[in-house]
């Protein structure tokens, strides 16, 4: 545990209604925060020698990222009480105070700073510790390529959320909650000898509070998995079971969610839409080129949808009071300064995610024209339409206009798509039963 951990085991409640009260004061990019300055920088190594490598390795970046370097924690600490940093980029093993509580400290302090590990080998529990406040890892030693896109793509979709103060209750958003019951019930599963990777994916499908950090665990260069990882059950194997148990014990990583009670139903009917559309997408597009992608992106297509609700939940309201008008993208850039698709979008990449999933993620409600052959985020935008038809949740477009279906030259495939997706929501009952 952290030194403060006693003060914020499972405090969610309290962390977002701070983020809420921030944003009621949002306002446009400042100048400060313009995307045209360059990107403030900050690593940290208490290896002295390993700092000058990183220095002449990236000499020729000085244009386009205001560079700083600290020798350990303390000096990293008071350069952050004197200047505003937009990455900062630390060790996990160093004297005194590790990385993770420096991360810790620095999302405290400044929630909108991307948090990066850049370290080599470290025992297990070391990384559990960091998975609860790292936004990334990368492996050390790195090459300036990785580095350089880890560093410069978390500024890509910056000019789409509008609202510099949601940009920082998003910075402070690392994982989402999860239902007091659902963590209970992985931590009595993992808790049993006899447990197996089956029963546990059976709990994380459930929730994509669980999904989302996990996968964004394994997508990361800590496991270093060989393959990209294309479903739940990968990802678990992936993880492994022992490293699972590891995090269950932790505060940091698997958030119990303790606001209003309204979140965790919303929770639930989202997700058990998102699983209906990856399923219906990999029907739509049997054989992608990008099958990791199209997993990714079809499960967490309304990350942005369930992160608005965590996060500001009375602008999620606002958004679905009929009496204001129905919900759509309009809406969403006049209340939010980006659509849900943005925010979702802005999340995966913060949180180091593959760019094709990025793009479905982003465009899942924003037909981007016509097509000559489907590709990943025709399906998962065609199969959240069809699934939206019938599934009661909130934040989605009226089902699949003829517009649409015409554009995408599917008109002739749509009747089908539509018994596929009443057959999944058949078995589900079955299933239920």
């Amino acid at each position: 545990m952290y030194p403060h951990d006693a003060d914020r085991v499972g405090d969610n409640h309290a962390q977002m209604a701070t983020l809420s009260l921030a944003i009621e004061a949002a306002g446009p990019t400042s100048e400060a925060e313009s995307p045209e300055r360059p990107l403030r920088v900050l690593f940290v190594d208490d290896e002295p020698h390993l700092l000058s490598g990183l220095r002449r390795m990236l000499r020729g970046e000085s244009k386009y990222w205001d560079l700083s370097f600290a020798t350990g924690a303390a000096e990293a600490l008071a350069l952050l009480r004197s200047c505003h940093f937009d990455v900062v980029i630390s060790d996990m093993r160093m004297d005194g105070m590790d990385g993770a509580e420096l991360l810790w400290r620095v999302r405290e302090r400044s929630p909108a700073t991307v948090r990066v590990v850049l370290s080599g080998q470290i025992e297990a529990a070391s990384a559990v510790r960091a998975a609860g406040v790292a936004h990334q890892f990368l492996n050390k030693p790195t090459d300036p390529s990785t580095l350089r896109r880890a560093v410069s793509r978390t500024r890509v979709l910056e000019p789409c959320i509008g609202h510099a103060n949601i940009r920082r209750a998003l910075g402070g958003l690392d994982g989402l909650p999860s239902p007091i019951a659902t963590v209970h019930s992985l931590n009595t599963a993992l808790s049993d000898p006899t447990c197996d990777v089956d029963r546990i994916v059976h709990i994380v499908e459930t929730d994509l509070g669980l999904s989302s950090k996990l996968l964004q665990l394994v997508n990361s260069a800590f496991f270093a998995l060989p393959l990209e990882v294309a479903d739940l059950h990968g990802a678990v194997a992936g993880v492994g079971l022992e490293n699972l148990r590891a995090m269950a014990k932790s505060t940091e990583v698997f958030r119990i969610w303790r606001g209003d009670a309204g979140f965790e139903p919303l929770a639930a009917r989202l997700q058990a839409h998102s699983l209906r559309v990856v399923q219906l997408a990999r029907h739509i597009l049997p054989s992608p080129r990008r099958p990791a992608d199209l997993f990714l992106g079809s499960l967490f297509h309304d990350l942005g949808l369930l992160s608005i609700a965590a996060v500001v939940p009375e602008l999620f309201a606002a958004l679905a009071c009929r009496a204001s008008g129905p919900w759509t993208l309009h809406k969403e850039r006049t209340m939010l300064g980006a659509t849900q698709g943005d925010i979702g979008a802005y999340l995966l990449c913060l949180w180091g995610m593959s760019d094709g999933a990025v793009e479905i993620v982003r465009y899942h409600h924003d037909r981007r024209g016509p097509t000559v052959v489907l590709d990943e985020a025709d399906a998962v935008f065609l199969a959240d339409a069809i699934c939206a038809e019938v599934d009661d949740v909130p934040g989605h477009i009226v089902g699949l206009s003829d517009q649409a279906a015409e554009g995408l030259d599917v008109t002739d495939k749509v009747d089908e798509w539509r018994r596929y997706r009443d057959q999944l929501a058949l078995d589900t009952t079955r299933n239920l039963a």
